[in-house]
């Protein structure tokens, strides 16, 4: 029988972004452009799916109160990456509630209230302009975001490294595949630390 969501969320908290690509045959990665913004975090859990329009992104402000616990707002800008999604008072009201980060197409402001709350947030930088509240935005629906859909559900693995998105297709699969992975990583860095040449360490690479 294979792990339920929780047990995969927990999973891939103790693996990496990295070790979650390799697993899934080197696929699910967003454009390394969304990245990091708070250095030294790692955000784990499904993707509750927001689409907003461009320089519109405040009508998603009340996502941050119906996104459950455990989850991370998955942001879709429009396709506007220079559209603000997130400040620092969002930041806090989704930390508070429980959600394990942020990850948008668009910018953030507020980035030193935002390192300070260690509050993981994965987008193409900061800005100093906000974004206006009308429009309406979606939520819980297919988005696409730094070159891949993601759906509502789909499980995010981020951290220094970069995002990946984990569809529910392989959540079966995820466990075994991860375990073999992180055994492989394992070995070869037990190789190296006895003397072996990298080249050798990784020659059984999966």
């Amino acid at each position: 029988m294979g792990m339920d969501v929780e047990q995969l969320v927990a999973l891939l908290a103790g693996a990496s972004a990295a070790a979650a690509y390799e697993a899934l045959g080197r696929r699910g990665d967003l454009d390394p452009a969304i990245a990091t913004q708070v250095p030294g975090t790692v955000c784990a859990g499904p993707a509750y799916t927001v689409s907003a329009p461009p320089h519109r992104s405040g009508s998603a402000n009340r996502a941050l109160d119906l996104a459950p616990p455990g989850s991370v707002l998955v942001i879709d800008t429009g396709g506007d990456p220079d559209t603000c999604a997130l400040g620092g008072t969002g930041s806090r009201a989704a930390q508070m509630r429980g959600l394990a980060g942020c990850v948008t197409n668009g910018r953030v402001r507020d980035l030193a209230e935002i390192r300070a709350l260690r509050f993981p947030v994965f987008a193409h930088g900061g800005t100093v302009r906000s974004s206006r509240k009308d429009g309406t935005a979606e939520v819980q629906i297919p988005v696409a975001i730094g070159g891949q859909i993601v759906h509502p559900g789909d499980l995010v693995c981020a951290d220094d490294d970069g995002v990946v998105v984990i569809g529910q297709q392989y959540f079966d699969t995820l466990a075994e595949r991860l375990a073999a992975r992180l055994a492989f990583e394992r070995d070869a860095d037990a190789q190296v630390r006895a003397g072996a040449s990298y080249a050798q360490a990784v020659s059984g690479r999966p």
